[in-house]
């Protein structure tokens, strides 16, 4: 686990963030910051550090008829603070290795090699930005960032079973298991049902 993730220091995000939740930030102002202010660190200090955030692009993917892809996360998953939790967000650490030569190009590279690990999807558009989330009400989310983004596409299933179970769900389908969503997951829910898209 001891790899080279990307952050910014969390008192560069409180310059950009007024409060707590989904906020609708321009991403020209996540660009600025990711390729100002981002930087690597070893995971080991990162997940412990409370000065620093560890940039995570979360992307949201429904398919052609407008239901999402739900996945509970197995025990056999690397982040067992998350273990049973069900999450509409796909993504992960970015780290040095990624593509790009700036934190902003690594950012956006990973955040495919992300997708491109975890789904089985067709070709979809380029993913729709939708806000990014900074909160603390759990030891995971207070040293995470999160930059939501949105694509629909045909879904086929995801590619690591032996970490994930999945399911298209419908609206009724999410409420019903709302009590074991993960945080950033209902508040990426809450704002693209809000938008309507």
């Amino acid at each position: 686990m001891d790899e080279m993730v990307l952050v910014v220091e969390d008192s560069d995000v409180d310059l950009l963030f007024k409060g707590y939740g989904l906020l609708r930030i321009p991403i020209e102002e996540i660009k600025e910051l990711v390729e100002k202010r981002g930087f690597f660190v070893r995971r080991t200090r990162a997940e412990k550090d409370k000065t620093l955030r560890q940039l995570i692009p979360y992307v949201v993917i429904q398919d052609e008829s407008g239901l999402y892809l739900m996945v509970k996360r197995l025990e056999t998953q690397t982040e067992s603070r998350l273990h049973g939790f069900y999450s509409l967000g796909i993504g992960g650490h970015i780290n040095d290795t990624d593509e790009g030569n700036s934190p902003w190009l690594k950012f956006i590279s990973g955040m495919e090699r992300e997708v491109n690990e975890e789904v089985d999807i067709s070709v979809y558009d380029w993913p729709r930005y939708i806000g990014a989330i900074r909160e603390n009400t759990t030891a995971v989310n207070t040293v995470h960032l999160g930059v939501v983004f949105m694509i629909r596409t045909k879904v086929k299933g995801v590619k690591e079973i032996e970490k994930f179970t999945w399911e298209l769900a419908d609206i009724d389908d999410i409420l019903k298991k709302y009590d074991k969503l993960e945080s950033w997951s209902k508040l990426a829910f809450e704002e693209i049902e809000k938008m309507k898209i």
